[in-house]
């Protein structure tokens, strides 16, 4: 499953528009915004809320290894919304050195279950991208 997220995070850096890439320089580190949607099943709330209230400290630890800074999930209405900041250099070999941990993989397991994509992601994509309209510094 995680796979296919890996696809959507890459996907975002090749789609023009297609998500919130818009990047800058901070702290001499370019920075690419990420901002994806999915939802979240109804019956599968609480324990969705509960496991992201004590995340592993592991799966926080590659998150910060593959460059993932300012990390957020929002949920509104049924949706889950995140928001990310990406300062390395290489995308796609970071998504999958994350995509490639143990402990990760065992986290996906029990997160996977409470999503399922909106009804306008693509074809093997999980968390959809979203377009960036407006960002201030």
């Amino acid at each position: 499953m995680k796979t296919l997220w890996i696809i959507c995070l890459s996907l975002c850096l090749f789609l023009s528009g297609s998500c919130s890439g818009d990047s800058n320089k901070a702290s001499e580190a370019y920075v690419t915004r990420y901002g994806t949607v999915i939802r979240v099943l109804p019956e599968k709330l609480e324990e969705y809320k509960a496991l992201h209230a004590q995340p592993w400290p592991g799966v926080n630890r590659i998150l910060k290894e593959v460059h993932i800074r300012n990390y957020s999930i929002y949920y509104r209405d049924g949706y889950l919304f995140s928001y990310f900041e990406y300062t390395g250099s290489d995308f796609e070999a970071d998504m999958e050195k994350m995509a490639q941990d143990s402990l990760t993989r065992e986290w996906w397991k029990l997160t996977d279950p409470c999503q399922q994509p909106v009804e306008s992601a693509e074809e093997g994509v999980w968390w959809a991208p979203m377009e960036e309209v407006y960002h201030l510094d």
